[in-house]
């Protein structure tokens, strides 16, 4: 084209405007596949806290208080001082309880070694770490229970250090109930 003796390329609008359609439309579909993911991962934990409830109400607990974490679902109920562990493999759950009244002592330990709550920040030994687990040990000498909050081979780096948050409350919520029993009405 000749415009005021100009020469102009057709060619740059249509590709300008095909690079924006193209852009848009990768926009739209990264958002609507991470939007399915996001309802996929909305569904699971419903599941999950809806399977809980469910073996909770068989068991006569009643939970105050839940997290979930990854595959598995906890639920505590403070007024029996159990903890319940459903966790789902495969297409099976596994549930467990753990008594409070059995247990000795409550720690967060990693694979290398008890983590104190001083170590709280993030540091150099974080980085290598592979698991964060709550560690029950009971009264009766029998076998110690682990509940595994971060697992390096499943959960990603980002979400080291809130799932070593949520470990640790969890740890000073359950050593405070060992610490006093709460008197049944």
């Amino acid at each position: 084209c000749y415009a005021n003796g100009n020469f102009e390329n057709p060619i740059k609008p249509m590709l300008l405007i095909y690079l924006i359609f193209t852009l848009l439309t990768a926009a739209l579909f990264l958002m609507g596949g991470l939007n399915f993911f996001n309802i996929n991962d909305k569904k699971k934990k419903e599941i999950l806290f809806q399977r809980l409830s469910r073996e909770g109400t068989a068991n006569g607990l009643i939970f105050c208080s839940q997290e979930v974490l990854q595959n598995k679902v906890i639920g505590i109920d403070g007024i029996h001082r159990k903890i319940m562990v459903l966790e789902k493999m495969k297409n099976k759950f596994n549930c467990s309880i753990i008594s409070l009244d059995g247990v000795q002592n409550c720690e967060l330990i990693t694979k290398s070694g008890t983590l104190f709550p001083e170590n709280v920040v993030y540091n150099e030994t974080e980085k290598s770490l592979r698991a964060i687990a709550l560690h029950f040990e009971f009264k009766d000498q029998a076998q110690p229970a682990s509940i595994i909050f971060y697992d390096s081979a499943i959960n990603s780096k980002r979400e080291l250090v809130i799932l070593k948050a949520k470990a640790e409350y969890w740890r000073v919520m359950l050593s405070k109930m060992l610490t006093r029993k709460i008197g049944r009405t």
